[in-house]
């Protein structure tokens, strides 16, 4: 997927990199609708910033084979050669040696999927993050496209309250973008379909540029998922 736009985002990210209040240490977090480009923004950033990174997401697991894979992803090696933890305490323990103080970014991507398979998981990322992480180097960025789990997390009663040093919530692409995407579309058929996608990145690149809007809507260009 080409990248445009999210020059917002991308400042407020980079601005991320380099202040020193509260930090060092950063715990972002950043949310939004399925498909509007979180992981993309993510990945992007990540490399762009010349830091070293580390991605992982969650997925629908049990979370023995949760930590396993994620602390597999930190300490660059393979699942196989990754330990088992028997717990999120254990885990976040292991990770905070390997990380030290080296500056680096951590993203944790549908973080939801982790704490369905274990709820304690949060309360262990708050122990981590107050013994640990706050005193080092780290950026660490939690993602999640389940808007009202990760709307919770922010809340009083949650685990991580006031530990966010910053959050963004994610929109869609904004209209004038789509020129960009579709620099010989007329202006009606730019409208037409932001009616249609309602600026979700994923959605539009389903389109071909080189064909009218009327003909990928022949060809079934558009998916019906796109119009839910």
């Amino acid at each position: 997927m080409n990248f445009v736009d999210r020059k917002a985002e991308l400042s407020f990210f980079n601005h991320i990199l380099h202040r020193e209040h509260p930090g060092p240490a950063q715990f972002i977090i950043l949310y939004g609708r399925r498909r509007v480009g979180k992981t993309h923004l993510l990945r992007h950033w990540a490399k762009e910033s010349g830091i070293k990174h580390t991605y992982w997401a969650a997925e629908k697991e049990s979370a023995p084979n949760q930590r396993r894979k994620l602390f597999a992803k930190v300490d660059n090696r393979t699942v196989a050669q990754s330990p088992l933890f028997n717990s999120w305490a254990e885990l976040w323990e292991a990770i905070a040696q390997v990380i030290g103080q080296e500056r680096q970014i951590l993203i944790l991507d549908e973080l939801p999927y982790a704490t369905d398979g274990d709820p304690a998981m949060l309360s262990a990322l708050q122990h981590a993050w107050d013994q640990h992480f706050q005193h080092s180097q780290l950026i660490l960025v939690i993602c999640g496209s389940q808007v009202q789990s990760m709307e919770t997390l922010q809340h009083r009663q949650s685990p991580l309250f006031g530990r966010f040093t910053g959050q963004w919530f994610l929109q869609p692409l904004p209209f004038h973008t789509l020129k960009t995407f579709f620099p010989n579309w007329s202006a009606a058929e730019r409208v037409a379909v932001r009616s249609i996608v309602g600026g979700i990145p994923a959605y539009i690149q389903w389109l071909d540029p080189t064909k009218s809007l009327v003909e990928n809507i022949q060809k079934q260009i558009l998916f019906p998922e796109a119009c839910s």
